[in-house]
């Protein structure tokens, strides 16, 4: 495999890891899974019939799909062509009309919206935190007085019980390639750093490595007041649970100011 440079965010479609194989891992949550979360969002923010609802970023557009079927005048966004690719063609086999539009969620597109959403932790992606300050003061500026914001992210506090070492998993994808990851939790930067390996059948392999930034809910509720938002409801799970160390979610739910 050629080696990538280094000053490729990890992030970045040019960097492989969202692309065909994060979707052979990851593409296969089913209808029902996609449809419950859409519900949780639907009753928790109370959105009027067609409201303006932007998802970024959306990655293949499950959410923002489902949110258009049900009526909502919704823009995907994502850095990730081939993503929006695959966001295109789902949309018109469910015959659902959303925007898509390509861009950094740090230039989210003019509003105003009546909600964003940022699920599926998308967030805490950029090496610099103030480039994750600049996320949400840019999201904040595209909302409507009264607006609603989701971030939805894994729960930092399950992450440091289970990756203070290192951690290791095997999984296998449906195009046949085995994936082994190793995770570690860095407690003094605050990030959770992967090394994927990602091998097929003839030897054929690639690397990847990923570092997120797992923020604690305490400094989200902060990032949120610095962008405008006032926080509202703090969730453990879609299914509405509370919030504790246990959880696996962090789903924050935030206002307009």
């Amino acid at each position: 495999m050629a080696a990538r440079s280094r000053k490729t965010p990890w992030y970045s479609e040019a960097a492989g890891f969202f692309g065909p194989g994060y979707l052979s891992e990851y593409g296969h949550l089913s209808p029902e899974r996609t449809r419950s979360e859409v519900d949780f969002i639907e009753k928790t923010l109370r959105l009027d019939p067609g409201a303006r609802i932007l998802d970024c970023p959306c990655g293949h557009g499950r959410h923002a799909i489902e949110l258009a079927r049900r009526g909502y005048a919704v823009t995907g966004q994502d850095l990730n062509a081939f993503f929006l690719d695959e966001a295109k063609k789902a949309a018109r086999e469910a015959d659902a009309k959303v925007t898509w539009r390509k861009g950094d969620m740090r230039r989210p597109p003019k509003g105003p919206f009546d909600a964003a959403l940022n699920l599926y932790t998308s967030f805490g992606y950029f090496a610099d935190e103030a480039d994750d300050q600049l996320t949400l003061d840019a999201t904040a500026r595209v909302l409507r007085s009264g607006a609603v914001f989701v971030l939805d992210i894994q729960n930092r506090d399950r992450m440091v019980r289970m990756w203070q070492q290192a951690w290791r998993e095997w999984t296998r994808a449906t195009d046949g390639s085995v994936v082994t990851t190793e995770r570690t939790f860095d407690m003094v930067r605050g990030r959770v750093d992967e090394r994927r390996v990602r091998m097929w059948r003839d030897r054929e392999h690639e690397e990847v490595s990923t570092s997120l930034r797992a923020y604690a809910a305490s400094e989200l509720a902060v990032m949120l007041a610095r962008a405008g938002l006032r926080l509202r409801h703090a969730f453990g799970g879609y299914d509405g649970v509370p919030l504790t160390p246990a959880a696996q979610r962090c789903i924050l739910v935030a206002e307009r100011v």
